[in-house]
């Protein structure tokens, strides 16, 4: 009979071989002290130092539970002597016991303060193992599914005892344990005495003293040599005194042929029985598991091996056989009781992260003999308000109707039209056991037109998306002009590189928070042939005393610009012009524009363009100063605040200009009273399609 031992301690590193030797515990950082269970022969013997010391000479002998109550970082050496062989060890372990960090009466404090104290926690029939919820747990060690809290029970048949390692987590603390499975009450055990014995069934040896026998019909003998039987059928074994008399009783014993033994599977548990002789009884000798704790479990007629959900076993079990009391021989049987759910699928991706620029590819992958089952949700257009709160967006949507997944590579597809797009994955493995494994999720976003920028992110690692965004505009610049279209969601403070900077594509650019654009003082942007949105942004051109500014901010080229909510300040040393437009599209919505100079400052002037202007205001600031001054094309000015502040200035000076002028408001501040100067000038060849509910002040 083999012997456990225990052996408490804490953070343990064990070589390949020593892990055959160790129930528990195993490589790992937990915040309580360990038991070790070993399972050791007799005759073998073991030793155990921890305080660097050789544990043959000044260590202790290993001969039962032992607590080492030690804190940090702890080296333990143990040294097991088997007859001439010895086995030496090194297990290095920590222990970071920052107490229990559950409330006093909740049932997280009282299960993790049993495991501290008790460390090998009883399952049985009338024994449950309550994890709570609130806990994840794995049963076993390596690589095994993270199950919810639950009651562990086993049923009241089951003869399995074992000591299970079992590691629970709130996250952040890792506890583990040991749960002893019990096999419950045993069966009554009762050898009958005869004078002979029977090994491996087959071999029959006379024991007995000043005593004669035979088998069935034989001839009387003494002999103390084996005899082979043929134990297909049965036999009938006598014996008397050796002093033969007339009269003498004669003894016997039958020997019932061997029966077999039957494996039966009752649900995912497995039962034992004997088809043969009535008289036939069987006794575990090892069930072959890991962890196996050997009790005196009895002699049955019928037994089962069983053990709690989320938990697998497998061994060959090796049974005595006896009849009438009589051993007669062993028999072995493979099992397998598998209540363990399989490793989550994992997902294998094209694209890393959460976003994704291109088209996505992926394969998913199970434990080897699972069936994997798909989901494939998508591809759903993304809106501006999902984009920026993705986890929302997938917590919103469920999974469709689950397939087989047959290891082909699935394809997720870039959304059309610029749109973004997002698809959610989810799958679950089923084993041979019908056990269902938790179930995976890849979500993603493949968008290869939007971008973050984010003017106070480092610059190590940027690639434009959410976690990891541009932090200058020079990335941004190379983005746009490489493309055909990109948007940018932008926080902090940008600047613009010195000189022109040229966008020959189109592009938006969305504020989040704080979101400003910062032109030095000779800086510009050339909008040539393409569109530029902007919303919710602050665009800043500063004036230096020591430089000398551009006369440009804004210069248009057959171009389309759009402003929503957004405001513009520009400052030029002497003079200069915000916008300077050529056949292009100018569009302010909720927006603001102050242009300041000394000498002459005008908001926009455009030729043979299209400006609409709607409820926003627009200021300039110098000697002589213009909000417009348009040639050619198409002006709409609707319910904007318009100012100068000058010593001469208009709001509008138009050429040949279609105009619609309507609920605006024009104002003047000029640094003496002038006559005759108003607020519109046109010249003939415009026309002034609508001027209604205009209001002047200062003109």
């Amino acid at each position: 009979m083999r012997r456990l031992f225990f052996l408490f301690f804490a953070f343990v590193s064990v070589s390949l071989a020593f892990s055959e030797r160790v129930i528990s515990p195993v490589e790992g950082t937990f915040a309580n002290k360990q038991s070790l269970i070993l399972d050791v022969s007799d005759g073998v013997e073991a030793f155990y130092s921890y305080a660097h010391t050789n544990p043959l000479t000044s260590g202790f002998a290993y001969d039962g539970p032992v607590l080492i109550d030690a804190s940090g970082d702890v080296s333990l050496r143990i040294v097991v002597v088997d007859g001439d062989k010895k086995e030496q060890y090194e297990v290095n372990y920590t222990v970071k016991d920052d107490g229990n960090p559950f409330a006093e009466g909740t049932l997280e404090k009282k299960f993790i303060d049993s495991i501290v104290s008790e460390s090998v926690l009883l399952c049985a029939a009338d024994n449950v193992v309550y994890i709570p919820k609130t806990l994840s747990f794995k049963i076993g060690d390596g690589e095994k599914p993270i199950l919810q809290g639950a009651a562990l029970s086993v049923s009241a048949d089951n003869k399995l005892s074992r000591y299970i390692p079992c590691t629970v987590s709130n996250g952040a603390q890792n506890w583990r344990f040991v749960i002893y499975l019990s096999s419950g009450e045993a069966g009554v055990f009762a050898k009958f005495s005869v004078p002979f014995e029977i090994e491996n069934w087959e071999t029959f040896r006379f024991t007995g003293k000043n005593l004669i026998w035979c088998i069935d019909d034989g001839l009387w003998s003494a002999s103390e040599l084996p005899v082979k039987l043929d134990r297909t059928k049965s036999h009938t074994v006598y014996w008397q005194s050796v002093a033969y008399e007339k009269g003498n009783p004669i003894q016997s014993f039958v020997l019932a042929p061997k029966p077999n033994l039957v494996v039966e599977r009752q649900g995912k548990s497995v039962a034992f029985s004997i088809d043969g002789d009535l008289r036939y009884r069987m006794g575990i000798v090892t069930s072959g598991a890991p962890g196996e704790a050997h009790e005196n479990s009895g002699i049955f007629t019928t037994l089962t091996f069983d053990t709690f959900d989320g938990d697998c076993v497998q061994g060959t079990a090796v049974f005595a056989f006896y009849c009438d009391g009589v051993y007669q021989g062993t028999v072995s049987s493979p099992y397998l009781i598998d209540k363990q759910p399989p490793l989550p699928p994992v997902f294998k991706t094209s694209e890393e992260g959460f976003y994704a620029r291109h088209d996505v590819t992926l394969r998913i992958e199970a434990e080897k003999n699972a069936i994997v089952y798909y989901s494939l949700t998508g591809p759903l257009r993304v809106d501006s308000k999902s984009y920026l709160e993705p986890q929302q967006l997938f917590e919103s949507i469920g999974a469709s109707e689950y397939e087989p997944y047959f290891s082909q590579l699935l394809s997720l597809p870039a959304g059309k039209d610029s749109a973004a797009v997002y698809y959610k994955v989810t799958a679950y493995a089923k084993d041979a056991s019908e056990n269902v494994s938790a179930v995976s999720e890849y979500k993603v976003i493949i968008d290869e037109y939007n971008y973050f920028i984010d003017g106070n992110a480092p610059s190590v690692g940027s690639d434009g998306s959410r976690s990891h965004p541009y932090n200058s505009f020079d990335q941004v610049l190379k983005v746009i002009n490489e493309g055909r279209f990109a948007h940018f969601f932008v926080s902090g403070t940008v600047s613009l590189p010195k000189g022109e900077t040229v966008l020959s594509s189109n592009s938006a650019f969305t504020g989040l928070s704080d979101a400003k654009f910062l032109f030095s003082p000779n800086s510009y942007l050339t909008i040539r042939s393409a569109s530029l949105e902007m919303q919710n942004c602050v665009l800043s051109k500063e004036y230096a005393p020591t430089s000398a500014s551009d006369e440009r901010f804004f210069v248009l080229e057959n171009s389309v610009v759009s402003f929503e909510d957004c405001e513009l300040l520009t400052i030029f040393d002497f003079s200069g012009t915000a916008f300077t437009a050529h056949s292009s599209v100018i569009n302010f919505n909720n927006s603001g524009l102050t242009t300041q100079g000394v000498n002459y400052a005008c908001g926009i002037s455009a030729v043979d363009s299209k400006i609409s202007l709607k409820a926003s205001h627009f200021a300039s600031l110098a000697e002589t100063a213009v909000n417009f001054s348009v040639t050619g094309g198409i002006f709409e000015l609707n319910g904007c605040d318009c100012k100068v502040i000058s010593h001469l200035g208009r709001i509008v000076e138009a050429t040949g200009v279609n105009l619609k002028l309507s609920e605006n408001t024009y104002k003047g501040e000029f640094d003496r009273k002038t006559k005759g100067v108003s607020p519109i000038w046109k010249d003939d060849t415009s026309l002034v399609l609508e001027d209604k509910n205009n209001t002047a002040e200062g003109f």
